[in-house]
């Protein structure tokens, strides 16, 4: 028993490194001019980076250079942390500078499993998972919504996206996919749906 589940470890993390390549390859590919960064090889001035972040990569440009952006910083990579637990292969990509210089155009965080993602996190109110999703349609097809109020469930997050969808002022869309992680600790759960299932 010992040696097959020794034998079934090895060849998922065989799989894993396999999908990594190939994803880091696609960021590559599609950022010709961007260098690469492990993000267990950085380290913030302000806050401390996540013990398991092993995998991911992150564009160099997209480092944080001041404490706020540190803190968003942060929360990305725990999204991205929560996929890779998972099996996903999460790559952090370039942001885009507006034509003026001053901030960055909306587009989508990551790479997930060769997909392009938005990742979003909700701390306050069930209905900031609506508002969340909405902001998200103008930045990619894919979301990932990061739920850590405890008190929150799957069932209450579906349905303020549900409730969204099917606004008659709705003009998002139905394309992608939404991924929630909704809990904290041992109670964490996450779910995966496709945009037009919640579409009554």
């Amino acid at each position: 028993m010992k040696k097959l589940r020794g034998d079934r470890e090895r060849q998922n993390a065989a799989e894993r490194q396999a999908k990594n390549m190939a994803a880091n390859k696609a960021a590559e590919k599609a950022f010709r001019n961007e260098i690469w960064v492990r993000a267990d090889k950085i380290k913030l001035d302000y806050v401390s980076m996540p013990k398991d972040v092993t995998g991911i990569l992150v564009a160099r440009s997209r480092l944080p250079i001041n404490k706020q952006e540190e803190l968003d910083f942060l929360k990305e990579v725990i999204s991205a942390t929560k996929l890779t637990n998972l099996g996903s292969c999460v790559t952090l990509i370039p942001r885009i500078k507006r034509p003026d210089g001053k901030g960055f155009l909306p587009g989508p965080d990551a790479i997930v499993n060769g997909s392009l993602f938005e990742f979003k996190t909700v701390t306050g109110k069930i209905n900031k998972v609506g508002r969340r999703f909405a902001e998200s349609r103008i930045q990619g097809n894919n979301v990932y919504i990061r739920v850590e109020n405890p008190k929150h469930t799957e069932a209450g997050a579906v349905k303020e996206l549900v409730r969204l969808i099917n606004d008659k002022n709705y003009s998002g869309g139905y394309k992608g996919n939404v991924i929630l992680t909704v809990g904290t600790g041992q109670e964490e759960r996450t779910y995966f749906y496709r945009i037009k299932d919640l579409k009554k």
